[in-house]
């Protein structure tokens, strides 16, 4: 009867944040609303009443809104009882770089000033995601993916976008967010070995669904994996993938709105400022 559903594993059994998360959406019981955060996270005051008004607002645009974005940061030390400033403004998620991997990064630049409304986004967030719970029925974590975690927002993002969600940054800051790593442990550095092992099986995947290198040496069958809200594993019908990009919108759509190819590892300036209407909204320019 209680408010709080936790799965408890011990820190040799992880696996990186998308079977983590995969694993607390099986938590949901029947909840309006879905909230996905990352640990190490400060809120605005009245956070919650913010964010519902402004999932509503996106609502005016789109039948399936997500209002997501990364916070700014904020220093190790701040107490718990720390308010952010007031006159911090807001923050849009832009394209970054691929690396050596060819996995596109996402980055946040930082407006000039708040927005009137939620603005349409081309990136999503992983560290902060509002939604109706209708998101993690129609597009569920990917329980293939261990120690994926560059790589992880970039393929949600088309995922949502092949299903038909829309992604709105939010008007205001409304999270903010320890980005600083040094002083704590972390699962790539823990289990290095098996990290590099199964992350790369995982870039395979995610690669192959966004048409960016062959699918795998073998397919196999998807496992009978329960999704939010089953009561057990479900068996999945012979060439379908629960998991996989939907039929709304083709992924070269995405492409073609968003000015990238995964392919050409090619960003447009559209990319690079996040669908920003120009580069005068953010504060520093683009540098590269």
């Amino acid at each position: 009867g209680g408010r709080l559903r936790v799965v408890r594993l011990r820190a040799e059994d992880a696996r990186g944040p998308c079977w983590a998360r995969y694993l607390a959406q099986l938590l949901w019981d029947g909840e309006e609303l879905y909230l996905q955060l990352d640990s190490h996270m400060r809120f605005v005051p009245h956070w919650d009443r913010h964010m519902r008004r402004q999932l509503a607002e996106c609502l005016r645009s789109s039948p399936k809104p997500v209002l997501c974005g990364y916070g700014r940061g904020y220093p190790l030390g701040v107490p718990y009882d720390w308010v952010p400033p007031s006159d911090l403004t807001g923050c849009l998620n832009c394209a970054g770089f691929f690396d050596k991997n060819n996995v596109l990064h996402i980055r946040y630049r930082s407006l000039k000033a708040d927005w009137d409304a939620p603005q349409p986004s081309f990136f999503w967030s992983a560290h902060f995601s509002f939604s109706s719970s209708e998101m993690l029925q129609a597009v569920p974590y990917d329980p293939q993916l261990p120690m994926l975690f560059y790589g992880e927002e970039i393929l949600m993002t088309v995922r949502l976008f092949s299903h038909g969600w829309d992604l709105f940054a939010p008007s205001r800051g409304l999270v903010f967010h320890l980005w600083e790593r040094d002083y704590r442990r972390v699962y790539m550095s823990d289990m290095r070995e098996l990290y590099a092992d199964l992350s790369r099986s995982s870039r395979r995947r995610m690669h192959a669904l966004l048409g960016s290198g062959p699918a795998p040496f073998f397919e196999e069958g998807i496992e009978a994996w329960p999704l939010p809200g089953d009561s057990a594993p479900r068996r999945h019908s012979a060439g379908t993938d629960p998991f996989g990009l939907g039929t709304a919108r083709p992924l070269c759509a995405y492409e073609a709105v968003a000015e990238v190819s995964f392919a050409r590892r090619w960003l447009g300036p559209g990319a690079l400022r996040g669908g920003g209407p120009g580069e005068d909204v953010f504060i520093a320019p683009e540098d590269g």
